[in-house]
């Protein structure tokens, strides 16, 4: 496991991090892409989350700041609010999961030694 702290996070994320956060990113893209409405999913991914801050709570959490009413933030793309919604919040907890593992940290890196 990582003795990754908040603190380290938010200093080096966009320095010696960056490339895990690509990663995770790119990741949780891909898993979602391959589930999920690739319309619904990229119109998210380019409009909401990339702008979006991950930092790091501590315990192998992690977060994202969205805008505030993020779905307004989805043009062009056909589906309804409640799916919207319900895609952008497993996009979330992929994301939460991808960082995870990329960053040696919480249940989903947990799992991944277990697998070892």
């Amino acid at each position: 496991m990582s003795e990754l702290t908040p603190e380290e996070f938010e200093e080096q994320k966009y320095v010696d991090h960056f490339p895990k956060l690509q990663t995770a990113y790119k990741r949780a893209f891909n898993e979602m892409n391959e589930t999920y409405d690739s319309d619904l999913v990229h119109g998210i991914d380019q409009t909401i989350l990339a702008e979006a801050e991950p930092h790091y709570e501590g315990d192998g959490e992690f977060s994202v700041d969205v805008p505030d009413d993020p779905l307004a933030q989805l043009e062009g793309v056909m589906a309804t609010d409640e799916k919207a919604e319900r895609v952008l919040d497993i996009y979330l907890d992929e994301l939460n999961t991808q960082l995870q593992k990329m960053f040696g940290v919480g249940d989903a890196a947990s799992a991944d030694d277990e697998k070892a």
